[in-house]
């Protein structure tokens, strides 16, 4: 697999993340086993911080000179990144020339990637300025489309994601349209087939940073080098996803389908009844970023401590607890709903608060923000 694709470094502050990834540098990791012969394609700021990347990360790969660095941190997994240097303080660097039977192109923020192929995968990473694969002079004989439901929407200027789909597969030259959408999984458009849904599958934690990368090249390594359909491509692209929210340092392994465990997402008619405290600062950010963090996963969120809500009227899917520093009235909510058949999700970061938890039959715990947040999205 050639691959096209940023080399960035990442911090993230909550859980502790610092490493050189990036959109390319982690589908090329990714591939190490899977696609042995893979080689990234990117833009680099020094040949001897190059060199070490590149051992650090046991992959083959060429670069291009670029100015500076390029850092995204993250607050915590599902926080907007900060860029810098400022988007508008990048310059933009003459594209590199990319062949291959398999080509994975990912957008850049530095440069752009002119591919020749057989079987092309662009992944454009922005939905603010798409811009449609052929454009650069860019070509495949087949090519196909992975991105998420807002960057489809954007690019397609269309809030439906099935005439989205169906606009980008006018285009002849598109063999298909593979939309990722988080919580829900991800929605496989071919040519000469239904739509059919891809499952998430669970993971023991949620490491957000990088699981549209993992999709993405997953997805190729089995469409474009192994053939395979484009629903069985994502269907495993996705088992990938799970296993490197567990460990996302290591490279992929081919899947056990039968130690997988599909998780669905909650009905669209669903409610996520978010309990927690909001007497100091930090709880209260955190309660903010909980609401806020639910509703990109397109879950509506109702929180009692930030509005006004009757809740005998609200049909309920999941509680949602934060458990640091929620008062008796919230813990006796979440135990009489748990008690009546909803489901419990409790973030727990300190393990003195447990106790607090005990006399509930059924509840999920998790002292990690992210994870806490997914599992809510997802049914029993």
């Amino acid at each position: 697999m050639e691959i096209a694709g940023g080399l960035y470094r990442e911090l993230c502050l909550h859980p502790s993340w610092d490493a050189v990834m990036g959109s390319g540098g982690r589908a090329a990791r990714a591939l190490v086993d899977l696609s042995p012969n893979s080689r990234l394609h990117c833009y680099f700021e020094s040949e001897g911080s190059f060199d070490r990347v590149k051992q650090d990360l046991a992959i083959q790969a060429t670069f291009a000179g670029r100015h500076t660095g390029i850092v995204f941190a993250y607050f915590h997994p599902l926080s907007r990144p900060l860029l810098q240097p400022p988007l508008a303080e990048i310059k933009r660097m003459p594209a590199i020339k990319v062949e291959g039977d398999a080509v994975l192109r990912f957008g850049f923020i530095e440069g752009d990637a002119i591919v020749a192929a057989d079987r092309a995968i662009y992944d454009p990473q922005s939905a603010q300025n798409f811009v449609p694969f052929h454009d650069n002079g860019s070509r495949a004989s087949e090519l196909a489309l992975v991105l998420n439901e807002r960057e489809l929407r954007a690019a397609a200027r269309t809030g439906s994601l099935a005439d989205a789909a169906d606009a980008m597969l006018k285009d002849k030259r598109v063999a298909c349209v593979i939309v990722k959408r988080g919580v829900k999984g991800a929605l496989v458009f071919s040519r000469g087939s239904l739509p059919s849904t891809v499952p998430a599958f669970l993971s023991k934690r949620i490491f957000k940073i990088g699981t549209g990368d993992i999709f993405t090249a997953a997805f190729a390594h089995h469409w474009a080098e192994a053939k395979l359909t484009p629903y069985d491509a994502a269907y495993l692209a996705s088992m990938h996803v799970a296993s490197y929210c567990d460990n996302p340092h290591a490279p992929l392994t081919p899947p056990n389908p039968s130690e997988a465990v599909e998780r669905h997402p909650i009905s669209d008619t669903g409610n996520v009844l978010l309990l927690g405290a909001i007497d100091t600062l930090g709880r209260r950010y955190t309660i903010e970023e909980a609401r806020f963090g639910l509703a990109e996963l397109g879950l509506n969120a109702i929180c009692p401590a930030l509005e006004a809500v009757e809740l005998e009227r609200m049909h309920l899917s999941t509680v949602l607890m934060l458990v640091d520093g929620i008062d008796q009235e919230g813990i006796r909510t979440a135990k009489r709903l748990n008690d009546e058949g909803v489901r419990c999700i409790a973030l727990v970061e300190a393990r003195s608060l447990e106790p607090l938890l005990a006399n509930f039959a059924n509840c999920e715990t998790t002292e990690d923000f992210s994870t806490a947040l997914y599992l809510s999205g997802w049914s029993a």
